[in-house]
Parts: structure tokens; C-alpha cells; sequence
């Protein structure tokens, strides 16, 4: 295996790591997106019970299958989480933010010069 340089680690370190971007704090995250899982499944859940008789009660056959297909006739839907973006991507974005910040506050004391400048 060949020994990489630090800038070559650096490079990979930011093409490799990744983001949540979704607009939460990480804490938040680790915590909400198990939750969503967890909510849309027992959603699910729960159209399908809901099709059951509430009572127990015997059943024909075309009256079970019936019911069986008409549990069946609706797919389950899903939570898909937001991917998570490239490290690099995410610190470019915030560097070309923040140049913005700068240069509309440059523009606003050029413009008003006793404005306090922060």
C-alpha cells in the first residue's frame, strides 16, 4: 500500500466525508431520522390493521381473500432520508456564503458610512 501525502489525505478525507445538510442540528438528526422510520412504519401498520374486522370472527375464503387483497392493493410507503452532502461541497458553500455576507456589509458602509459596521 502506498503512503499518501497529507494533501492527498486531505483531498480524500473531503471527496469521502459527508454532511447532513438537511438544515438540523447532527445531535437532532441521530435522533429524528430513527423517528421518522419509526412513525412511517407503524403508519403502515395501522392502514393495514385498519382493514381488518375489529371483531374475530370466522371467515369464508373469498371473504379472507378479500380482505388479504385489499391490504395487499396498497404498497407501503417509505421515509427516504435527505442524502448527505460532500464535505468539500459543504465548505465551499459556507466560504462562498460567507464572501457574500462580507461584501454586502462592505457595500452597506460604503453606502451609509455612519452606519456601525459589525
Amino acid at each position: 500500500m502506498k503512503e499518501r501525502t497529507p494533501q492527498e489525505k486531505k483531498s480524500l478525507s473531503l471527496a469521502k466525508d459527508r454532511r447532513n445538510v438537511y438544515g438540523e442540528a447532527p445531535h437532532g438528526a441521530r435522533k429524528s431520522i430513527p423517528l421518522r422510520k419509526k412513525l412511517r412504519n407503524r403508519a403502515n401498520r395501522h392502514d393495514q390493521e385498519s382493514k381488518l374486522p375489529s371483531e374475530p370472527t370466522q371467515l369464508d375464503a373469498d371473504a379472507a381473500d378479500e380482505i388479504e387483497s385489499s391490504m395487499r392493493d396498497k404498497a407501503p410507503q417509505r421515509w427516504d432520508k435527505y442524502p448527505d452532502a460532500p464535505l468539500g461541497d459543504v465548505i465551499a458553500k459556507k466560504q462562498s456564503r460567507k464572501a457574500t455576507l462580507k461584501s454586502i456589509r462592505i457595500r452597506t458602509v460604503i453606502a451609509n458610512p455612519r452606519a456601525d459596521p459589525l
